[in-house]
C-alpha cells in the first residue's frame, strides 16, 4: 500500500506543473505566420502581405514593409501571404518568401526599404522556408523537400538536393548556422551539412508521421508531431525522449540553451513546457486563442508564441 502512495506521488510531481498567463500582447496587421527574434527585438511576417518588427519591452512598432496585392484563381485581388522571413542584423537586411501569382513563390531581401527580387514566379518555385546562413548565402527550402543554396552575390545556386520524396514540412538551422534539420510527411529528420549540402544523418524513430515544426539547440533535436508526439533526439546518440499530447502538435521550440522544450499541447492552443528530457511538465501556458502557428524562445525565461490570429502572446516563466 505505501509503495503504491508513493508511485502515485512521484507520478503527480512529474506531471505537476504551473500555470502561466500571458505577461503582454502584441498586435500585428495579420495572422501570424512566421517570427524571429534578434535581441531585443521581434520580427513577424504575416498573411497580409507584411513583415514587421516590435521592440518586445515596449510593444511598440519599429518596422513594416509591405507586398502588394496579387490575383488569385479566381483572379480577386488579395494580401499576399509572407510564409517565412528573416533578420541579418550585421547587414540589417530582411529576407521574405512571399505568395505570388498562380500559386508560385517569390524570395526577397529588403535592406534600407528597398525590396530586392532574388527568385520570382518565372522561375516557378514552391519554396516554403528561407534562412540567411550568412551574408552571401540564403539556404532555401521547396515544398519538394529541395534544399537550395543560394548565392545573394551571384545570384545562382551553390547546390541543390532533393532529401526525400516527402512533402516538405520544416527546417531550422544551428546557432551557428553549420547544420541544417529538416522534417517532412515521413517523421524521419534529415540533418544536413549546410555548407556542402550532403546528409550527415537521419534520425527516425520518434515519429511516424508528419513534424510540423523542428528546432535544433545545443546538441538537442525537437520534433512536433502530428501523430500527437513531442520528441527530443539527442543529436549524437540519435536517442530520443517522447512525450503524448492530446492534441495534434502544431508547434514547438527549444531554448537556447537547450535546457527546455516547449510544444502546442492540447486543442485549447495551451503550450506545455518540459525539461528538454520531456522527464517532468514544469509549466503550462493558457491564454493562446488559435491554432498556434509558431513558438520561439527570447531567452531561457521568455517567449513568444503567434497562431492563426494577430496576437502575438508574451510569456514569462519566472
Amino acid at each position: 500500500m505505501r509503495l503504491l502512495v508513493w508511485l502515485i506521488f512521484v507520478f503527480v510531481s512529474l506531471n505537476a506543473d504551473t500555470l502561466i498567463k500571458p505577461t503582454s500582447t502584441i498586435k500585428a496587421s495579420g495572422n501570424v505566420i512566421d517570427m524571429v527574434v534578434s535581441g531585443n527585438t521581434l520580427l513577424v511576417s504575416t498573411d497580409k502581405g507584411s513583415i514587421e518588427s516590435y521592440d518586445i519591452s515596449t510593444k511598440k512598432q519599429l518596422m513594416k514593409v509591405e507586398f502588394p496585392t496579387i490575383k488569385d484563381f479566381m483572379g480577386d485581388e488579395i494580401y499576399p501571404k509572407v510564409f517565412s522571413t528573416d533578420y541579418l542584423k550585421d547587414s540589417e537586411t530582411y529576407l521574405a518568401v512571399v505568395q505570388a501569382n498562380s500559386g508560385y513563390r517569390e524570395l526577397f531581401t529588403i535592406q534600407n526599404g528597398k525590396k530586392t527580387r532574388l527568385i520570382s514566379e518565372r522561375d516557378k518555385h514552391f519554396i516554403s522556408k528561407a534562412k540567411f546562413v550568412d551574408k552571401n548565402r540564403i539556404i532555401v527550402a521547396l515544398l519538394s523537400n529541395e534544399y537550395i543554396l543560394y548565392d545573394i552575390r551571384k545570384k545562382e545556386e551553390v547546390y541543390r538536393v532533393h532529401v526525400s520524396y516527402s512533402h516538405f514540412s520544416d527546417f531550422m538551422l544551428s546557432m551557428d548556422k553549420s547544420i541544417l534539420v529538416g522534417s517532412s510527411e515521413s517523421g524521419e529528420i534529415t540533418v544536413l551539412n549546410v555548407n556542402n549540402g550532403k546528409i550527415v544523418k537521419t534520425l527516425k524513430g520518434g515519429n511516424v508521421d508528419n513534424v510540423y515544426k523542428v528546432d535544433i539547440k545545443n546538441g538537442k533535436v525537437l520534433a512536433a508531431g502530428q501523430d500527437r508526439r513531442a520528441i527530443v533526439y539527442d543529436l549524437e546518440s540519435e536517442k530520443f525522449s517522447r512525450r503524448d499530447g492530446s492534441f495534434l502538435i502544431y508547434a514547438g521550440a527549444l531554448s537556447p540553451k537547450a535546457k527546455l522544450a516547449a510544444f502546442a499541447f492540447s486543442e485549447d492552443n495551451d503550450i506545455v513546457i518540459f525539461d528538454s528530457d520531456l522527464s517532468q511538465r514544469l509549466y503550462t501556458l493558457k491564454g493562446q486563442k488559435s491554432t498556434l502557428n509558431r513558438i520561439i524562445f527570447i531567452n531561457e525565461n521568455m517567449l513568444a508564441s503567434g497562431s492563426d490570429d494577430r496576437y502575438i502572446m508574451i510569456w514569462k516563466l519566472k
